[in-house]
């Protein structure tokens, strides 16, 4: 249910959740320790007060007062605030007690009857004599401590302190009316039980603002991001100044939408150039049938029509063959097949397969460089990346021109190099050259032996990374080209 709910609702939910389980544990701990402590207060001025009490009655008695002199002297001249002093002598079983009062009265502490000796002032508690008689007594028996009586006007806290001066056991007694401390406590209660919801309602209002304004950047960008689509692609999200975690989120999308825009327009460049380069081939094989069929025709002219289709048919497997291997490795499938090999070995294989085709063009080969360099890698793949590259070289050759194979050990790998004596690559196109379907100028190449779909050099860059190595154009001119291939000794 909850997670139904809006982030910003569910932020506050768990705030108010979190802040009233702290808030409730902090109000009945504070509370505890509030009550406990006011009554460990009152404790510790009880027995200070009956301590003080007993040392002022054994300083008269060491002065020569008998006990029954002693005790009413010293209830008349001392005073507490708030506290009550009585004592009980427990020889005679009577209450004594004199702290605010000038006449005298004597409670017997078994039948609470009053006798005219001693006042005590009791009723400052409201509690009754015959009460406190006892509690007193009981208090001896146990050799003092604390009670809570029942008074008049609410509970009512004694402490006894049992003693025996000048011979005589008496129980010096302090008592205090608990009916402040608990209407203390009561509105404090109350108080905590009104203001921890109330604050608890304002924090989880001010979460949810918070949370609100926290999350606002995120519904902008939810609203721009939804108004993007294929044709609006260049558009980006807002961000932050300066930028927090949203705001980094918002860059990082940003670069997430530049990397999307750019492979959507390579695509869309992809689809629009391999269209207009199966558009020749299909047109020249629906033409030739055509003329085939539109009349009748000798074995000889049947024979070049199926040749011609042969040829675009060839040129047209070729490009799709090439698309579909760029398309594998852009969809990140793995295509490489590992195996031991020989870097020298495989370009001089490569040059031996090409002999013929620089033979017609009567161009010479030249194979030299470093041997014994061991490689692992995809051996198709390498070949035909050497392949693309040499076919390259002889098509732009002129006829008598030389094309030149050097392999050579460098650091932390090896070289393959291809040179030509042709014409070199325009100014213009060097920046291009291993983009797919583009082709330099014809009037460079010879004919139709420089026609091409534009996609060799793409795929043969391509092949070079896939083994960690790189390929580029080392060097051109007016006196030819040259490409080196650098593989990783590594790899």
């Amino acid at each position: 249910m909850i997670g139904a709910l809006p982030i910003r609702a569910r932020l506050a939910l768990w705030y108010a959740g979190v802040l009233a389980l702290f808030m409730i544990t902090f109000a009945l701990g504070g509370f505890a320790f509030v009550r406990r402590g006011a009554v460990s207060a009152l404790d510790e001025t009880l027995a200070e007060a009956t301590t003080a009490v007993g040392e002022a009655i054994a300083l008269l008695i060491a002065q020569g007062h008998d006990v029954d002199a002693a005790v009413p002297a010293v209830l008349d001249q001392v005073y507490f605030r708030d506290l009550t002093i009585a004592v009980l002598d427990r020889q005679r079983g009577m209450l004594v007690g004199a702290s605010s009062s000038d006449t005298t009265d004597v409670v017997s502490a078994d039948s609470g009857t009053l006798a005219p000796i001693v006042d005590v002032p009791v009723d400052s508690v409201h509690v009754s004599d015959a009460a406190l008689a006892g509690a007193l007594a009981r208090a001896g028996a146990r050799r003092g401590g604390y009670a809570t009586l029942d008074g008049d006007r609410g509970p009512v806290r004694v402490f006894a302190l049992p003693r025996t001066i000048g011979g005589r056991p008496l129980v010096i007694g302090a008592a205090h009316s608990l009916r402040a401390q608990r209407r203390f406590l009561r509105e404090l209660e109350l108080a905590l039980e009104a203001g921890v919801p109330v604050l608890l309602l304002l924090a989880t209002a001010g979460g949810y603002l918070l949370a609100r304004k926290s999350l606002q950047p995120v519904a902008i960008m939810t609203e721009r991001a939804a108004r993007i689509g294929a044709e609006n692609l260049h558009e980006r999200l807002p961000v932050a100044r300066p930028p927090d975690e949203l705001g980094r989120l918002a860059v990082v999308l940003n670069e997430l939408l530049g990397r999307v825009s750019t492979a959507f327009e390579q695509q869309k460049q992809l689809i629009a150039d391999a269209s207009h380069e199966l558009r020749t081939p299909v047109a020249i094989l629906s033409s030739e049938a055509e003329l085939a069929l539109s009349r009748e025709r000798s074995v000889d002219e049947l024979r070049a029509a199926l040749t011609a289709v042969r040829e675009e048919a060839l040129r047209l497997q070729h490009v799709v063959e090439d698309l579909f291997l760029l398309a594998r490795a852009n969809a990140g499938e793995r295509l490489l097949t590992m195996e031991e090999l020989y870097v020298d070995d495989l370009a001089a294989d490569c040059v031996q397969a090409v002999q013929a085709l620089a033979a017609r063009k009567s161009i010479a080969l030249d194979m030299a460089g470093e041997r014994d360099l061991p490689f692992r890698g995809d051996p198709s793949l390498l070949r035909r990346l050497l392949l693309n590259l040499l076919d390259n070289a002889i098509k732009y050759t002129p006829a008598g021109g030389q094309v030149r194979v050097r392999t050579a050990r460098v650091a932390g790998g090896y070289t393959v190099s291809v040179s030509d004596s042709g014409p070199g690559v325009p100014p213009d196109a060097r920046d291009r050259l291993f983009d797919r379907f583009f082709r330099v100028n014809r009037a460079r190449g010879s004919g139709a032996d420089a026609q091409g779909a534009g996609l060799g050099l793409a795929i043969a860059r391509w092949i070079a990374e896939a083994h960690g190595g790189r390929l580029e154009l080392a060097e051109t001119g007016e006196r030819g080209s040259t490409f080196v291939l650098t593989l990783p000794s590594g790899a």
